[in-house]
């Protein structure tokens, strides 16, 4: 009788197992159908970007020599008009942008992810102004100035947070480069000039009395924040709002004609730092 009972028992033992063995042929259901636990960040990317800067500058003049700082501060001109001080005057700089980036992100678990990447724009970021004044010998005339960022980029750390599978909030902070062009101009509003200490000016009406530009590169910082969203695995879309702060550039405004036997007179313009914020969105596709 015991027997009989412990050959059932086997025989029940071997086809439970012979089932269990059959069914784990074919991976349950459960493990097929269940959701990746986040999107897969890490990787290479690159991609496209456009948007709008703006920012406030300012710009103040220095007589660089004896006859412009007689024709203005200094109130040569008699018995012309007394030359009065060039102001330093606020301006305003803006303009639209557009460019491209490229970067790496490294996803560290499902929540965190940290990277780098490095972009360039070409922009139209502009201001000008004028500040009004009296040159000695000449009369009221403007020193009209510009400014224009042409060009920048940066290359920058990246930390961000992911808050669902699809949505990255990032923070970003590195260095800063800019191509930036300034023109300055004083028209001339009488046929007179002024000599002093071996410099002079020359003024003809219809002509700018001076004149002057200057092209540079400008280093500097950046920081900023931003947002993605993975449209699907590989194409990403982001808005970011970025901090750009570059050096302060200068430029010389000399005199376009003088009198014989002396150098010409000129002004130095000394701009503050050229910082602007970018407001911009762009499409990513990552590898």
């Amino acid at each position: 009788m015991k027997k009989s009972i412990a050959c059932i028992v086997a025989s029940l033992a071997f086809g439970m197992a012979g089932a269990m063995a059959e069914e784990m042929a074919v991976p349950p259901s459960q493990f097929i159908t269940a959701s990746v636990p986040y999107l897969a960040w890490t990787g290479f990317y690159v991609g496209i970007n456009g948007g709008f800067a703006w920012s406030n500058s300012s710009v103040a003049f220095t007589a660089n020599d004896p006859a412009a700082l007689a024709g203005t501060c200094g109130g040569g001109g008699a018995p012309g008009p007394k030359g009065q001080c060039i102001n330093s005057v606020d301006f305003r700089r803006d303009g639209a942008l557009a460019g491209g980036q490229f970067g790496f992100n490294w996803q560290v678990n499902s929540h965190w992810l940290v990277g780098a990447e490095a972009d360039y724009q070409w922009s139209n970021l502009d201001g000008s102004v004028s500040s009004s004044f009296r040159l000695g010998n000449v009369g009221a005339t403007n020193m009209v100035a510009s400014q224009t960022v042409e060009s920048f980029g940066t290359v920058r750390a990246r930390a961000g947070v992911v808050l669902a599978p699809p949505l990255l909030l990032y923070g970003t902070g590195g260095f800063a480069f800019g191509q930036v062009h300034e023109s300055l101009s004083v028209p001339a509003v009488a046929n007179k000039g002024l000599t002093a200490g071996g410099f002079s000016y020359a003024c003809t009406v219809g002509t700018a009395c001076f004149a002057g530009s200057a092209s540079q590169t400008l280093l500097g910082w950046s920081a900023g924040a931003g947002a993605e969203y993975a449209i699907t695995s590989n194409l990403i879309f982001r808005t970011e709002l970025l901090y750009v702060h570059l050096s302060a550039p200068t430029a010389t405004v000399t005199a376009t004609a003088v009198a014989a036997g002396t150098a010409p007179a000129s002004f130095a313009a000394g701009f503050s730092s050229v910082y602007f914020a970018v407001m911009r969105a762009g499409l990513n596709y990552k590898f």
